[in-house]
This record gives C-alpha cells, sequence and structure tokens, in this order.
C-alpha cells in the first residue's frame, strides 16, 4: 500500500496544482509507460482548461475570479476602468486630490461612474460574480466646548444662535457623525457599468443615535434613482471641516430623485435631475399655519468643466411654491428659482481653494444656515397676502494648505442673507457669518485627529445680533485607508 501512494500522490498532486509530477525512479517497465499515458492525458486536460478559461475571458472582457477567492485589491473588469478621457470629465486629479473630513466627495455619483480611486482599494469580489464590493465608512467622536450657548450640541448653524446670547459654557460628546456604506460596482455590458450605493450616519431624531439614511441610490451608466446630493450642489467644492454642518453657505441636501448624465468632451459634462419637491414655509395667518404644497418637481440642469488643476461648474433649479392658507382659503402658487456657481483649483503645490456663490428667489431649503427656518416664500405685507419667493444671497471661500503630506489646515468663511418681506416678524432670520480654522493631522494609516474652532454671527430683521465661538476636538477611524488619495 505505501508504495502504491508514492507513486499515485505525485499524479493527483499534479492534477489538482496544474503541474507535471516528478516521480522516483519506476521500479517497472509497466509503471514507466503508465506514468507516461497520465503525463499525456494531464497535458490535454491542461489546453482544455487553458482553452475554455481564454473563451470565458472573452466573453466577460476581465479575468473572473474563482468561485469564493476574495482578493483585497482586484483587477476591476474592462468595463470599469474608464478611459482617460471619462476619467477626466468624472473626476480631475485635483478634485481627487482635494481631501475633506467628511469625504462627501466619495460618495457622490459620476459621470460614468467613475471612481475618484482607480485602484478601488478596499474592494472585493462577490464569491462567483463579477460584482465588486467595498464596506467602508469611520468612526469618530467630537469633544465640543462652547464657551456660550450656540444652538444644537454637535453641529454649528449661525441661525440656531439664541439671541440674546446667553451661557454658561457646555461641553459635549458625540458619536452622530459616524458612518457605515456599502459600495457595488458591477460591469455591464462591453464598456457600461451600474453602481449601487448605501450609507448610514447616526443622526437620529430628538438627539439620539438612532441610524439615519443619507444615500440610498444606484446607478446604470448615467441614468440614476434613489436618494442622494442635489443636482443642484457640489460636493467637490466642499470647504474642508470638522464640524459636521460645515461652512453657513454651503448648498447641501439629499434628496430623492432621477437624474441623467452626459458627457460632452473635454472635460466638459451636463447632468438634468427631477427631484422630490418641498415648500419651506412656516408662518401662520391669523393665528393658523398655512398648508405646504407639492404641486410639481423639482428640476435641476447643471454644466461642469474639469481640468487637470481643478473644475468649475453651474447649476441652476426651478421650483413651484405652493400652499394653501388656512380656513379653506386659496391655493398660491409663485416660481422659484436658483443659480449655484462653485469650484476648485490647486494654487500651491497641493494647496488649494474652493468657491462658491448662490442666488436665487425661494431655494432657502437647500442652503445650509436656512434649511429648516420657512423661508422659502412669505406675504408681501399684512395687508397683501400674496405670495413672494424670498431673494437669497449665499456665498463662501475656504483656503486648503498642507504643512507636511499628513498634516493640513483649512480657513474657511461663509456669508447667507435672505430680503426679507414687511409680513414677517421682527424676530425673522435676516443674514449670518461662519468663520472657522482647523489642524488636521494622519499620524498613521486611517487614523486622524483635528482641532477646530469656529465662530459664528447672526443677525435677525430687526437688527439685533448674537455670536457664539466653538472649540471642536475630533477623532475618526476610516474603515479602508484609501491609499491612492
Amino acid at each position: 500500500m505505501q508504495t502504491k501512494w508514492t507513486t499515485i500522490a505525485p499524479v493527483f498532486l499534479a492534477l489538482l496544482g496544474g503541474a507535471k509530477p516528478t516521480l522516483a525512479q519506476p521500479t517497472t517497465d509497466t509503471q514507466q509507460e503508465a506514468i507516461r499515458k497520465l503525463n499525456a492525458r494531464i497535458d490535454e486536460l491542461q489546453a482544455q482548461v487553458a482553452q475554455i478559461r481564454s473563451q470565458l475571458d472573452a466573453l466577460v472582457g476581465a479575468n473572473v475570479p474563482e468561485t469564493g477567492a476574495i482578493e483585497s485589491r482586484p483587477t476591476p473588469p474592462a468595463a470599469l476602468q474608464p478611459s482617460p478621457e471619462r476619467q477626466l470629465e468624472g473626476a480631475g486629479r485635483a478634485t481627487r486630490e482635494h481631501h475633506t473630513f467628511a469625504e462627501d466627495e466619495e460618495d457622490a455619483p459620476r459621470l460614468d461612474n467613475v471612481p475618484l480611486e482607480r485602484t478601488y482599494p478596499g474592494f472585493f469580489y462577490l464569491p462567483g460574480t463579477q460584482t465588486m464590493l467595498r464596506i467602508d465608512g469611520f468612526a469618530r467622536t467630537e469633544f465640543i466646548v462652547d464657551p456660550t450657548v450656540s444652538g444644537l450640541p454637535d453641529a454649528f448653524i449661525p441661525s440656531f444662535i439664541p439671541i440674546p446670547a446667553r451661557g454658561p459654557a457646555q461641553f459635549a460628546a458625540s458619536i452622530r457623525a459616524s458612518r457605515i456604506s456599502a459600495d457595488l460596482r458591477t460591469p455591464v455590458g462591453d464598456r457600461g457599468s451600474a453602481r449601487a450605493f448605501i450609507q448610514l450616519d447616526f443622526f437620529g431624531p430628538d438627539g439620539t443615535t438612532a441610524p439615519r439614511l443619507r444615500h440610498f441610490y444606484g446607478q446604470l451608466d448615467n441614468i440614476l434613482v434613489g436618494q442622494t446630493f442635489t443636482n443642484f450642489m457640489d460636493p467637490d467644492a466642499f470647504p474642508d471641516t470638522l464640524d459636521t454642518q460645515g461652512v453657513n453657505a454651503g448648498i447641501n441636501a439629499r434628496i430623492p430623485q432621477a437624474r441623467y448624465s452626459a458627457g460632452l468632451g473635454k472635460g466638459w459634462s451636463g447632468y438634468f435631475s427631477i427631484e422630490q419637491p418641498f415648500t419651506n414655509v412656516a408662518f401662520p395667518i391669523h393665528a393658523t399655519p398655512v398648508e405646504p404644497l407639492t404641486r410639481a418637481p423639482d428640476g435641476s440642469i447643471r454644466l461642469r468643466k474639469e481640468w487637470e488643476g481643478g473644475h468649475f461648474q453651474v447649476a441652476t433649479i426651478f421650483r413651484d411654491l405652493s400652499l394653501r392658507l388656512p380656513h379653506g382659503g386659496p391655493v398660491q402658487s409663485v416660481f422659484g428659482w436658483g443659480v449655484n456657481v462653485t469650484g476648485g483649483a490647486e494654487v500651491f503645490g497641493r494647496d488649494n481653494v474652493v468657491l462658491g456663490m448662490a442666488y436665487g428667489h425661494g431655494i432657502s431649503r437647500y442652503a445650509g444656515d436656512t434649511a429648516v427656518l420657512g423661508l422659502d416664500a412669505a406675504p408681501r405685507s399684512q395687508t397683501n397676502l400674496s405670495l413672494r419667493s424670498l431673494p437669497l444671497f449665499a456665498t463662501y471661500g475656504s483656503y486648503q494648505h498642507f504643512w507636511t503630506p499628513v498634516l493640513r489646515s483649512n480657513a474657511n468663511f461663509g456669508f447667507v442673507q435672505v430680503q426679507n418681506t414687511t409680513f414677517q416678524a421682527g424676530n425673522t432670520y435676516h443674514n449670518s457669518i461662519y468663520s472657522s480654522a482647523n489642524l488636521i493631522w494622519n499620524p498613521v494609516g486611517s487614523l486622524d485627529f483635528g482641532a477646530e474652532f469656529i465662530y459664528g454671527w447672526v443677525q435677525n430683521k430687526n437688527g439685533e445680533t448674537a455670536n457664539a465661538p466653538r472649540i471642536q476636538f475630533t477623532g475618526r477611524y476610516r474603515f479602508v485607508n484609501h491609499e491612492e488619495r
């Protein structure tokens, strides 16, 4: 039995490993002939396997991972590897290298599903499929010191600063900005691709840490459905802040929508979306609140230009703002519109600037400082209840400087103003200022620390003002270290 196993085992191992056996000198001519025939049979089997794999590769356009195989850095199928032109249109070098602590730009849908990291760090193949999956996110803790009451304990929004200002000093710790996400990429046909993305954070209602849905969308080639950033905004031009709310003047909303994108060549691309409407109003008539109505979707058109050193885009929004007056009163409707101009560019080495300016009538829903204040529209006066969409102006700027490859700072500023009507009460929000400066350090791998000073100032329609500073310290651990970025 031992002699027979010694002879057969190398042949059996060769069949498994794809190599011919190396045997000791056979004891008989009969054994030698048997081994020769087995070697010939192995050659035939290996040729057949190679032919089958070649045919399979030709059909799918890529090497298929073996069933059950998990690769830390898979080779993406051809359909998931964009051409240099598509990569430039979807995300140029400056866009890929701009860092933000929130990493919102990585969650945003892009033309042709172009990834920011072309080597797909952290992705692995689902067994037996061509679909790649990355489980990502980060755990973070905020330690926040407010010398005076600033409104919200774990997000800095100048419009929430109480007037008049009041104390005493407060301290808060929060993990609610932690996130978890799943990102799936699948080739479709010869050059198309599909992406499915879902992300949760923990900003539950009433200050709880219950999960909250941020993104849930699918994009097949350039057709998107689901909830994600509004087409009216530019997540690639967000300032780099530790504060989870960010600069007050940023256009920032995640909305259910349907969107179509198209590459226009030479770094240009265009986007059109139909989005869930919401008439953001909050005023009473004779002590009874009005009833907001949503009679038509919001529509947005966006044009974008990418180049190696930066990007620029212009986005528009068109809205129907409708409401019903109390006690069976008539329905009133007014047109809302807005323009949002944003961009970013490298200036010195890795240093970069991002800028934004928005103006429109009835767009308070989209601005960070006014999103929940009910300032899309208001009656013109106490004697003239005809509806007016309120003009809003918002602008911001940010400068990012790298002291070393792992140490950076940001200086951020924002201003928002709403033009009020005579109908509105004297304590209605009128304008605000936001400013912050920070230092962010990446000592090793996925671990980051940061410190930030924030100052906000707010003014009401009647001229009353208040201000509040904040000091914030943040630690964060990312699930995936995006080495390319």
